[in-house]
């Protein structure tokens, strides 16, 4: 009877304290994780979030997927991001627009760029360059300057974002003309109504824009940057054209909904940046014409704070306001 007692008091000793003793934390990721992206397939940041999407998913033994919701300049897509649940299972891959620029814009943003979100690891960075049809008759910068201050407002230039809106703002103020900007949802359908001679020209990306370059249906005319593209090296900057202080940037991130483990973010950016130095990614990113930067989550976050600075004061200076 005793020794009954005592088993019985054992079973439940055990019972009381096995799921302190026994439990172990869930592996992470133990289900697919979803990258949200707010452009369309093809565009600078889903090519990058993609690249280094199929390298972790192999090294991490979980699937991780793109998710694209393009609109409103990525403000619907960082909003979807900023309300998920913070467990690392939705990731962001927000860009210059939506964490820098759209707030001091103007736009209606429901979602916080410092408070909603968690910088996790650099994605990639580029200079834009200015884009016109093989058939504009503005064939270097200086021409298509020469034709706008001709016919001011009439030549339609299309914009994907906020980044790409500030940057032919401060084009046109430099230059002194004026540009009738068509807003677009999409690199792809601005590149094609440019290519198809719809609109005159854009801002696009050496990564989106260099193979019809070299087809001859588009025309490279600037990069907006502090020297030459090797991906583009025949195209001139804007301060070889004599407007120098447009040594715009833009760039990409993966951010995470505040509130998820910090283990989990370290995680996430040791792997994105093993990734990103992985001699396959690091040739692909290189003929983008674009550069992947290997901070760590420190050093990120004060990149993104950085930015976020800069782009404000930048925007109040230019007066924009965004849709």
């Amino acid at each position: 009877m005793r020794n009954n007692m005592w088993v019985m008091r054992l079973v439940l000793a055990l019972y009381m304290i096995s799921p302190a003793v026994w439990a172990q934390p869930e592996k992470y990721p133990s289900k697919p994780v979803r990258i949200i992206v707010g452009f369309p397939p093809g565009s600078a940041t889903d090519t990058a979030a993609r690249r280094i999407a199929t390298k972790i998913s192999a090294t991490m033994g979980a699937s991780f997927v793109v998710e694209n919701r393009p609109g409103a300049s990525g403000s619907i897509a960082a909003m979807m991001a900023a309300k998920a649940p913070a467990d690392g299972y939705t990731l962001y891959a927000g860009t210059t627009s939506e964490m820098a620029i759209n707030r001091p814009g103007g736009m209606k943003i429901q979602y916080d760029p410092e408070k909603d979100f968690m910088p996790v690891a650099f994605l990639f960075s580029t200079n834009p360059v200015l884009i016109s049809s093989a058939s504009f008759q503005g064939k270097t910068i200086g021409a298509m300057i020469q034709q706008a201050k001709a016919h001011p407002g009439q030549i339609n230039w299309a914009s994907v974002n906020a980044f790409q809106q500030v940057v032919a703002d401060s084009f046109q103020k430099a230059a002194g003309i004026e540009l009738n900007i068509i807003p677009y949802k999409g690199t792809a359908l601005a590149m094609n109504d440019v290519m198809g001679a719809q609109v005159d020209g854009m801002i696009g990306y050496p990564a989106e824009a260099a193979q019809h370059i070299a087809s001859g249906r588009a025309r490279a005319l600037a990069i907006a940057g502090p020297r030459r593209n090797p991906f583009l090296p025949d195209t001139p900057t804007l301060t070889e054209a004599g407007y120098p202080g447009l040594d715009l940037v833009v760039w990409g991130g993966i951010f995470a909904p505040t509130g998820t483990p910090a283990a989990i973010i370290e995680q996430l950016n040791h792997e994105i940046v093993a990734a990103g130095n992985a001699p396959d990614v690091k040739a692909a990113i290189a003929k983008t014409g674009s550069e992947m930067r290997p901070y760590s989550v420190k050093e990120f976050a004060g990149f993104v704070s950085s930015e976020i600075a800069k782009w404000d004061k930048l925007v109040k200076q230019t007066g924009i306001h965004l849709e």
